[in-house]
Order: C-alpha cells, then sequence, then structure tokens
C-alpha cells in the first residue's frame, strides 16, 4: 500500500509541474512581442513560417503532388529549350509552329461552342482578315 502511495504523490507533483510548465508558457507567449523580445519573436516566426511550408509540400504530394513537379520540370525544360540557342532551334520552332496550329483551333472550337462563331465571321467579313 505504500508504493501506491508514492506512485500518487510522484503522479500528482509530475501532473502540477507539467500544469506548472503550461502557465509559464503561456505568459511567455503573453509576453512575446517584436519589441520585447524581438530575435525569439523572428526565430519563432521563421520556424512557423518553415513548418507551414513544410507541411503545405507534404500536403501537395499527398494529393497530387508528383503530377504538380512533373508538370514544372517540363515547363522548365521547355524554356530552357526556347531560350538556349543551339542545332535543336529548327525542331523546337518547327513544335511551336504545331502547338500554335492547335491552340488556334481549340480557340475557335471554343469561340464558336459559346456563340462567337458568328461574331468572328462577321468580323471577318468587315475587316477582311
Amino acid at each position: 500500500m505504500g508504493s501506491s502511495k508514492r506512485v500518487t504523490s510522484s503522479s500528482q507533483r509530475t501532473h502540477r509541474s507539467i500544469e506548472d510548465l503550461r502557465k509559464r508558457h503561456s505568459q511567455e507567449l503573453e509576453n512575446l512581442t517584436l519589441t520585447t523580445r524581438p530575435f525569439k519573436t523572428l526565430r519563432l516566426f521563421i520556424l512557423a513560417i518553415f513548418e507551414y511550408f513544410k507541411q503545405s509540400i507534404f500536403y501537395l504530394f499527398a494529393t497530387g503532388g508528383w503530377l504538380l513537379l512533373f508538370n514544372t520540370l517540363l515547363a522548365t525544360l521547355g524554356i530552357l529549350l526556347v531560350t538556349i540557342e543551339g542545332p535543336h532551334e529548327k525542331h523546337v520552332e518547327e513544335v511551336s509552329r504545331y502547338v500554335r496550329f492547335g491552340l488556334w483551333w481549340i480557340v475557335l472550337g471554343v469561340a464558336s461552342s459559346i456563340g462567337l462563331g458568328k461574331n468572328i465571321d462577321f468580323m471577318n467579313n468587315i475587316y477582311g482578315i
């Protein structure tokens, strides 16, 4: 029986010390301002921003972020191919023409599906486009 009292009193002391730590922590948070403790405030702010970005990246990868990463890498590769000179320029120009041609027909299809087809024909006749 004596040992159960020791465990209970030890448990109560631990509980009190945890409560004391919580009270001290909340008091420190109340006193934590940029004017009173600028370095600690900035350090905690940077840590919070880092944690937010880390959670955001994990969320993105968990919900299809690999597709986003792949598209970003593909776009970066495309930009590099367009901006760097070399023997690939004629191929890039040919692909560019095909892409512009395809986009032109997609735009015409969307325009005609929302009822702008007649207006485009009318504009073509007026301005001779």
